[in-house]
């Protein structure tokens, strides 16, 4: 697919880099010639430089014969406008990035006036991430499947984990909870692993199941933390707004240290019931005044990485049960991680994975196409589609059917249930069925079937 990419900025790159790893035409427009440069030269893409809103750039760029095209400059109304002209000038499908908080929460009403396929949110999207794992404050990441009724955690397996040693058949004999190891990271290695498997010391283990089974494997293996609730917020911009409202919605105590004046005036109007405080997150006399310690997670939201990092190594020294810390850098990213920073998030890491499910299920002629998308340490995904109605395995036991190497099938939610993928499970219209693989460019559902998928009896 040939797609445009307006505004090279951290998003945008993000973005580039994934969609020419995925094998589509890529073109850039940014009004900096050393940042298109950059970005042909780095990661293959060809380049324009100029306006969005010029119709001779995007003529240059190719917006006529163009499949998408994707206006993620720091301003949204430029955004919003160029997807209109990009549109009247013959692309085929327009995403818009729209941070300010009102002007997305009326876009939906006007996308189609506007001509507007998809509007993205980076901020928005992230503060829902991370408000996830302060829901299941045990794991270390947490994503959500048919509006939550089925969870994907991320564990790290230290030596003294009781299911070290074993085999997955194993833990599933001890334990008996109906849960899906379904990934396990050893090294630079992805497994998609298969129940004569061991877990070892150093593993991240990826596993599906319900909320409430997962809850009572993190007791059975005494790592099981409480929802968190009081949430200690560095940083009161668009994500710190928006991750207080989603805190406040669930009855999470929220107190938020902003050091600029005016901003935190806003924040005061904006959110009567938070806790609005105005002074530096580096500053350890305002922590320990205001009480961090106390605090059951605390979310370092800062522009700067490096004070990220710096506060929340303090959080951890304070023994603050649940730390996330917001790193835009990706080369940063591991070595936080290796100071014993678990959780990590990265705005346009998150807003990656749902850009690319959107492009994916457009460009599918599948009827069950993607609905969700994860992409996990870069080497594997996670999936999921809704049925269609000409679904050809349609109730047929898993057991029965050719499934590729490297696929599994996480899951099926059918009518708000999480379903566990034994062998005499089916597939059925409308259900919602989780995939998780190694393979690329997993379109549709049918695409994780090998050619004459029913075994022989």
């Amino acid at each position: 697919m040939k797609i445009i990419v307006v505004g090279a900025g951290k998003v945008g790159t993000t973005l580039i880099e994934n969609f020419v790893k995925e094998g589509h035409d890529v073109v850039v427009v940014d009004l900096d010639e050393k940042t298109v440069n950059y970005v042909v030269n780095r990661l293959d893409a060809n380049g324009v430089v100029g306006s969005g809103l010029e119709r001779q750039t995007l003529s240059d760029a190719g917006v006529e014969s163009a499949d998408f095209l994707i206006a993620s400059t720091s301003r949204d109304e430029l955004n919003i406008l160029c997807c209109v002209l990009a549109k009247k000038l013959g692309v085929k499908r327009t995403i818009a990035r729209v941070r300010d908080p009102q002007l997305f929460s009326e876009i939906d009403s006007m996308r189609e006036y506007l001509g507007l396929d998809l509007a993205f949110n980076p901020e928005l999207q992230t503060a829902l991430e991370i408000s996830q794992v302060l829901k299941f404050p045990s794991a270390k990441s947490v994503d959500t499947f048919a509006d939550g009724k089925a969870l994907m955690v991320e564990f790290d397996i230290g030596a003294s984990n009781p299911i070290c040693g074993k085999t997955l058949m194993q833990i599933s004999a001890t334990y008996g909870y109906k849960l899906l190891f379904c990934m396990i990271i050893r090294g630079d290695k992805v497994f998609i692993p298969r129940g004569d498997f061991t877990v070892m010391e150093n593993d991240v283990v990826y596993i599906i199941a319900k909320e409430s089974e997962l809850a009572a494997f993190c007791k059975s293996l005494k790592i099981f933390k409480p929802r968190a609730k009081s949430v200690f917020i560095i940083g009161g911009g668009k994500i710190g707004y928006y991750l207080s409202k989603e805190l406040l919605k669930d009855g999470v105590s929220v107190k938020i240290l902003e050091s600029d004046k005016p901003r935190c005036e806003e924040l005061s109007a904006a959110l009567m019931d938070a806790t609005v405080l105005y002074g530096d997150g580096t500053d350890q006399t305002i922590l320990d005044e205001e009480g961090l310690k106390n605090s059951d997670g605390c979310v370092t939201l800062t522009g700067i990485d490096e004070e990220n990092v710096i506060i929340s190594l303090y959080a951890q020294q304070k023994g603050v049960d649940k730390i996330i810390t917001k790193v835009d850098r990706s080369s940063i990213s591991d070595m936080v991680k290796k100071l014993g920073l678990e959780t990590v998030v990265s705005p346009r890491n998150v807003i990656a994975n749902r850009i690319i499910m959107f492009v994916r299920a457009a460009q599918t002629e599948f009827s069950d196409k993607i609905d969700a998308l994860y992409i996990l340490n870069d080497k594997a995904e996670a999936l999921q589609f809704t049925v269609g109605e000409d679904f050809e395995h349609a109730d047929v036991p898993l057991s029965q059917l050719k499934i590729k190497k490297d696929v599994l099938i996480g899951g099926i939610v059918r009518d708000g249930e999480y379903i566990f993928p034994s062998g005499d499970a089916a597939i059925r219209q409308r259900d919602k069925v989780i995939v998780v693989t190694t393979l690329k460019q997993i379109n549709g559902l049918s695409d994780i079937f090998k050619a004459g998928a029913y075994k022989s009896k």
